[in-house]
């Protein structure tokens, strides 16, 4: 997809460049859709702008990596040919075509990226679609690669600027990372429909997201059990109908649009009980796109202070609980019930939506971009 606009170059804004998105296509995950709207935010800065759309979440063959690389190497030198090229790529745990097209991606261009999974970029760079829907043939390969994989990593990534959207995401990148500049961004809150005060709606707590392992959804049944039986449950996100019925919980499976600004006025707060700690793994330090899309309804969210939550509950809007079902529902049925506080969390959610719009939260991007291409030597491409 090409989108080219011609901007005036005594802009100070304006940077002469080609500007090349590869990330997984909208509607596929959450990666997808941040994409779309932060990318549409860079692309008036730019004099020329293309992308790349890969599959999400396990869906990536090889054959797949073999014509989106092509693809890319086809837009790089039509771009090339008008100037300098940016080429920036989100890359999540999950998504592993963005990975292995940056892993080749020719070196005469600029190259970013945004890691929503930190401290590694992509954590199972073998998880090719034939090995997602394996789960033994998954850790087999990846648990006894693992120093390899992190070293294949280091190597893959080694002198790209790297993203992250906290700054405890952004020291660990650092320190995974030491070839690397890691600059530290936040995620944005999106503009959506005002809804009536968190107060004023029903009794209800809700999840929601991707339905995939270490987003709390496993934990349905021990916190539907924890929380008080006038307090309703419900849970609505891609992959959710798939879930086993709870009793006590309403699960809607996927809402866009009107339904999912119907599925928030119909919840008082949201929980997190997020822990994205493996101990095969390691600890992931993703920025929650959950906690961005409830502050944008103007909805408190409390959840377990572990990876980045301890970090975001220090900003506002959030509360973050120790790593306890028990205590997570405890302290939602105090917050729910308590008109002061539940006004005190939506007058700190009001500012964080003016200061993190998606204006203000693609500025790191431009500015680290507008740097990378004002150093280029005149009429001289990227080193290798």
């Amino acid at each position: 997809m090409s989108n080219s606009k011609e901007a005036a170059t005594s802009d100070p804004k304006f940077i002469p460049a080609s500007l090349i998105l590869v990330a997984p296509r909208v509607n596929s995950g959450g990666v997808g859709d941040y994409a779309q709207e932060l990318i549409s935010a860079a692309i008036p800065s730019f004099s020329c702008f293309r992308e790349i759309r890969t599959g999400g979440p396990g869906d990536a063959g090889i054959l797949d990596l073999v014509r989106y690389r092509a693809q890319l190497a086809e837009v790089i030198d039509k771009a090339a040919s008008d100037g300098p090229v940016v080429v920036h790529f989100e890359l999540s745990a999950a998504s592993l075509a963005p990975f292995w097209l940056l892993a080749g991606c020719p070196r005469h261009v600029i190259i970013t990226a945004t890691v929503h999974d930190p401290p590694w970029a992509v954590w199972w760079p073998f998880r090719f679609k034939s090995v997602a829907t394996r789960k033994w043939l998954h850790h087999g390969i990846h648990l006894p690669l693992r120093p390899v994989s992190k070293q294949f990593e280091r190597l893959a990534l080694r002198g790209t600027a790297l993203f992250a959207l906290t700054d405890v995401g952004a020291r660990a990148l650092r320190e995974a990372f030491p070839a690397c500049t890691a600059v530290a961004a936040r995620h944005f809150i999106p503009s959506r429909a005002a809804l009536k005060p968190a107060f004023d709606r029903p009794l209800a707590v809700g999840l929601y997201g991707h339905a995939a392992k270490g987003k709390g959804f496993e934990r349905l049944v021990e916190l539907r059990a924890a929380l008080p039986p006038e307090v309703d449950v419900i849970v609505a996100g891609r992959g959710t109908e798939k879930l086993s019925h709870v009793p006590g919980v309403t699960i809607l499976g996927a809402v866009e649009g009107a339904e999912e600004d119907a599925f928030f006025e119909s919840v008082r707060a949201i929980l997190l009980p997020y822990d994205k700690t493996s101990r095969f793994y390691g600890k992931m330090l993703p920025a929650s796109g959950v906690v961005s899309r409830a502050f944008a309804y103007g909805t408190p969210v409390l959840g377990f202070d572990s990876g980045t939550l301890g970090e975001a509950s220090k900003v506002g809007g959030l509360i973050a609980v120790p790593n306890s079902v028990q205590a997570l529902a405890d302290a939602a049925s105090m917050v729910i019930t308590d008109q002061a506080e539940l006004e005190r969390l939506e007058s700190e959610i009001g500012e964080l939506q003016k200061e993190h719009s998606v204006r203000q939260a693609v500025l790191p991007f431009v500015s680290f971009w507008r740097d990378a291409v004002d150093a280029l030597p005149p009429g001289r491409e990227p080193l290798p």
